[in-house]
């Protein structure tokens, strides 16, 4: 995908997505209508993605790699500094778009968006909990266990700050989570 054109036009579905999603639900939204916001034909889609399934997957991927561009794992020395600079770097930027990902939220509580999102917590949660148990040990909870467990409390709080009128910081939220994470553990 280093093709300009190619870039341009991921980036352009991107957007119009992103857009129809901050305003009606994934579920009614059609191919057409993200081509014709986006400015390009339905041949050029197809020639990128299969459906709009696939783009989703795809912006779900993008974001997290936006969210994660910042995000230095060997400046943490302790697991709990690691999960904290996580989840503030995750409140962060969802807090700095948060009126938007509201919307989104609002607008599209299907279980497609859920599970996509879901999943990919699953996967890097599993892979962060696999490096620290080649460091630490294992762990006598199997981490497809771990990894459901924090994907679905960190994923379900994030989505009640998101479409609740909660007045919570992004800070106070950070350590309320590390709270539950690592003082339920002791």
């Amino acid at each position: 995908m280093s093709d300009l054109r190619t870039l341009r036009t991921y980036k352009l579905l991107k957007d119009a997505l992103l857009e129809l999603l901050s305003k009606n639900s994934f579920d009614i939204i059609r191919v057409n209508d993200i081509c014709n916001l986006a400015m390009i034909h339905r041949t050029t889609f197809y020639s990128h993605f299969s459906d709009k399934y696939e783009l989703l997957d795809y912006v779900i991927k993008d974001v997290e790699n936006e969210l994660l561009s910042g995000f230095n794992v060997s400046d943490y020395s302790s697991p709990k500094d690691f999960y904290t600079g996580l989840v503030m770097n995750l409140l962060n930027y969802l807090g700095s778009n948060k009126q938007f990902y509201k919307n989104v939220m609002k607008n599209n509580y299907s279980a497609v968006i859920m599970n996509i999102f879901h999943n990919s917590a699953i996967t890097h949660i599993s892979n962060i909990i696999e490096k620290e148990e080649k460091q630490n040990g294992r762990n006598e909870i199997p981490i497809s266990v771990r990894a459901e467990f924090f994907s679905g409390a960190v994923t379900s709080i994030l989505m009640w700050w998101l479409t609740s009128n909660s007045s919570i910081s992004e800070e106070k939220l950070c350590n309320y989570i590390i709270s539950l994470i690592f003082d339920a553990q002791d």
